[in-house]
């Protein structure tokens, strides 16, 4: 008795917390299994994760990773070109500045105006090609080597490929955190779900990097070796990261949205919660839908897992949690389109 009043005396908190920020329908984050502890680790948590396996072809994928490849070569032989030709240009002109005589001096008197500035042009231009090139495109090869050259030196090119793609500072760093998950339905609509959607994720990883979404290369490298240790009876399942949403909250920790498992099913019910979530506000007892919630998650996230028996007990408290408000959950249940084989039978 003490551990269910403990239960829900932590479900109506998280109540009084949440319940102002669920007005769209709940995103089905649950707790992350402990198998992957060891991934989550290396994680930063104030970041959003998604993870999907990329099935590929090797030849296909060995393709895409030559084109950049060569493009980065181009832009280090030419940068090595030009800090040759500046071991010539670049000492003279800084001689010429503390008023020594070099090759690179000018005699003003000797020439017409027009061939001066003729003179400041022709500097002027390498010195802007030699700043890009430093500023601009010397950063893509570092960048190249210290992701992509790692990561495939890691992994190579394997037939099934695990993806971790990272959120981009300049759009989860403003998300309300522990929140947004629940009512920030631009975010969830217009960035998460289009990029784990089926249409998405037909691109091979290389291709996914855009405006809200950049590749982990460190996290894909240690869920290959994470995966590579099963032959040994250890590390995680190469399903284990089939393709999911992760965030980190305060409170619950890392949290796991399984978008491959999700069907119409899963839909339906969902859309049952929801309707459950509005019977309940209308009657003034939204708190209660909030302690359902707390005690479903509490129970299913439990070692063991979500067992018969574990379904029974907990329908049990659930139903007498609503006949302790005058609720009856059975008749609500199904006026919003559950069926009684829906609901295990209580003891």
């Amino acid at each position: 008795m003490t551990s269910n009043m403990t239960r829900v005396n932590k479900a109506m908190k998280r109540a009084v917390k949440d319940k102002e920020a669920v007005s769209n329908p709940l995103t089905p984050f649950i707790k992350t299994p402990t198998v992957l502890q060891p991934f989550l680790e290396a994680l930063t948590p104030e970041e959003v994760y998604l993870v999907h396996i990329d099935p590929h072809r090797s030849a296909f994928k060995r393709q895409l990773f030559v084109l950049p490849a060569l493009l980065n070569v181009a832009i280090v032989l030419l940068v090595a070109y030009r800090a040759y030709k500046g071991l010539y240009f670049y000492p003279g002109i800084l001689a010429t500045l503390v008023g020594l005589s070099t090759s690179m001096s000018i005699d003003t008197s000797a020439l017409s105006w027009k061939e001066l500035v003729g003179h400041v042009l022709r500097r002027a231009v390498i010195f802007a090609i030699d700043y890009f090139l430093l500023t601009l495109f010397l950063p893509w090869p570092i960048r190249f080597i210290k992701g992509p050259v790692k990561w495939r030196r890691a992994i190579g090119f394997c037939e099934r490929e695990v993806v971790v793609r990272r959120s981009r500072k300049t759009w989860s760093q403003k998300l309300v955190r522990n929140r947004w998950i629940y009512d920030d339905a631009e975010t969830v609509r217009g960035r998460v779900v289009p990029a784990v959607g089926p249409i998405r994720i037909q691109k091979s990883g290389f291709l996914l990097v855009d405006a809200d979404w950049d590749l982990d290369y460190d996290a894909m490298v240690l869920a290959h070796q994470l995966v590579d240790l099963t032959r040994k009876g250890q590390g995680v399942q190469l399903d284990e990261f089939r393709t999911a949403v992760f965030v980190h909250t305060d409170e619950d920790g890392w949290l796991i949205w399984r978008v491959a498992d999700e069907g119409k099913e899963q839909v339906a019910q969902r859309d049952k919660i929801v309707a459950m979530k509005d019977k309940l506000t209308a009657i003034g007892k939204e708190d209660l839908f909030f302690q359902w919630v707390e005690l479903i998650q509490f129970e299913s996230t439990r070692p063991g897992g979500f067992t018969p028996e574990r379904q029974r007990m907990a329908m049990s408290e659930v139903q007498q949690m609503f006949a302790n408000e005058g609720v009856d959950f059975s008749s609500l249940w199904q006026d919003v389109g559950g069926i009684e084989r829906d609901l295990p039978e209580p003891n």
